[in-house]
């Protein structure tokens, strides 16, 4: 029986597109010549599903070709174990929040204290979990699962990314002040990219609605989101429309309040020599 976060992302965009076409589950059974507890079972993720089925139904909810072959392929993927499904150290709420990353088409963050997982140097990345105490086989483990998620970014169609940073985590320094230099340096060359912008929110700001905790819009190729919250062992995934709704209202106000990506990355370079101690 099918119950990983794959097969359950699975279920829910053929829920989602029997729902746009207006048919409910019985009458899509009628016209597949399914019984009805299948199709149900299908979208409950309770039933293994084929490559021939997905088509199938695609075919007669005249899904999209772009989607079509997007949920294709995720069927096929559905029984290859994932990386993060045999990494050692990978609990299962991160890798539910590892599989919505694979999958997400734009991740907003929104960081108040930390550089975001998906930016991060190695060297930032281990004065991190040094600091939560972690031994150095957990570092190991730890850094290099955060390593391997970075690969979206850099895949031949990468996820969008969008980080909010508060300008007090370009002050704090993550181990020396030569790794804090090297972070900001990061930032700053990534943000050049057409799929990653990086925007700061000046101390001159204030309280703004940023300051509450660390989390993530993670937004999907079909338009539906997820919001992470961040918290120890990975955090919360938040995925029913009215718990996004005012996440992504924070991020409206958000993006009115930070600097423009030009003036952000002039703020990355002052920093940048400020921890390198030329200013």
């Amino acid at each position: 029986m099918p119950t990983s976060p794959r097969a359950q992302a699975l279920s829910k965009e053929l829920k989602q597109a029997r729902n746009e076409r207006g048919l409910t589950v019985r009458a899509l059974a009628d016209m597949l010549g399914w019984s009805h507890a299948r199709v149900s079972r299908i979208e409950n993720a309770r039933q293994g599903i084929t490559v021939e089925d997905v088509s199938t139904l695609l075919g007669y909810l005249r899904v999209a070709s772009d989607d079509r072959d997007r949920l294709i392929k995720m069927t096929r993927e559905l029984h290859e174990p994932a990386w993060w499904e045999v990494h050692r150290g990978v609990n299962s709420q991160l890798a539910s929040l590892i599989d919505a990353e694979q999958r997400a088409h734009r991740i907003t963050y929104v960081t108040p204290t930390l550089v975001p997982g998906l930016l991060q140097t190695r060297a930032y990345s281990r004065a991190i979990y040094e600091a939560a105490g972690l031994t150095d086989e957990e570092i190991d483990d730890a850094v290099a699962v955060r390593q391997h998620r970075q690969g979206i970014i850099e895949r031949s169609s990468p996820t969008e990314l969008v980080a909010y940073l508060d300008e007090s985590v370009l002050q704090r320094p993550a181990g020396s002040r030569d790794t804090a230099a090297e972070q900001l340096r990061y930032l700053a060359k990534v943000s050049e990219r057409n799929n990653i912008s990086v925007r700061v929110l000046p101390l001159s700001v204030g309280v703004h609605v940023g300051l509450d905790g660390m989390f993530s819009v993670i937004t999907m190729p079909n338009g539906s989101s997820t919001v992470h919250i961040e918290a120890p062992n990975a955090g919360v995934l938040l995925s029913d429309p009215d718990d996004v709704r005012p996440y992504e209202r924070m991020l409206s106000r958000l993006d009115e309040s930070a600097l423009s990506a030009a003036d952000s990355t002039k703020l990355l370079s002052e920093y940048v020599q400020h921890h390198e101690g030329i200013i």
